[in-house]
Order: structure tokens, then sequence, then C-alpha cells
């Protein structure tokens, strides 16, 4: 079974081409480090525009959390998420597992 992790950030209004540029630039080389490829990075062009969304693949969840433990030793990332930190207003986080690995 396959599980992939949803991540959603509601950012203050304004915020997310600021996002974009810091991810870019400071988070994403860091993180694709660890976690690998995500499975997709999105903004939101209609609905909640303030919105970030990424998702990640593990094929368990205790390989998601060794590597997001590894993820936040590095100071590189942690530089990263300190910086985008104020940007933020919520963050919801979710697990989704598949039904056709089974």
């Amino acid at each position: 079974m396959s599980f992939v992790e949803m991540r959603r950030y509601r950012l203050k209004v304004g915020a997310a081409d600021r996002w974009v540029k810091i991810y870019k630039e400071k988070g994403y080389e860091a993180q694709r480090k660890y976690l690998g490829e995500p499975v997709g990075y999105y903004t939101i062009g209609v609905g909640d525009l303030n919105d970030i969304i990424h998702m990640w693949r593990y094929d368990t969840l205790e390989e998601r959390a060794a590597k997001r433990k590894a993820l936040f030793e590095d100071p590189q990332w942690l530089e990263f998420v300190k910086e985008i930190a104020p940007l933020v207003e919520t963050q919801e986080n979710s697990i989704l597992h598949s039904i056709l690995d089974d």
C-alpha cells in the first residue's frame, strides 16, 4: 500500500507569489533531496486563491517519518521554514492511502 501526504497551506492575502519565489529559491532543492519529487505542487487559479497544495508519496508511514526527520535536520530547510512561516494563516495535512494497491 502506498500513501500520499497532502498538505494545504492557506496563506495571507497576496502571499502566494512570494511563497512560490521563496520555495523555488530555497525550499525545493532541500525538500527534494529528502522527499524525492513531489506528486504535485500547486497554487490555485480558481477558488481559494491564497492556497498552496503539495503532495508527497511514501511506501510506508515509517518511511515518511524518517524522511521528514532528516528534512528537519537540514539547515537550508529550516531557513526556508523560518522565512515562509509569517506568510501562513493555517495548515492542513492529510494522509491518503491508495485503494488500488491492495
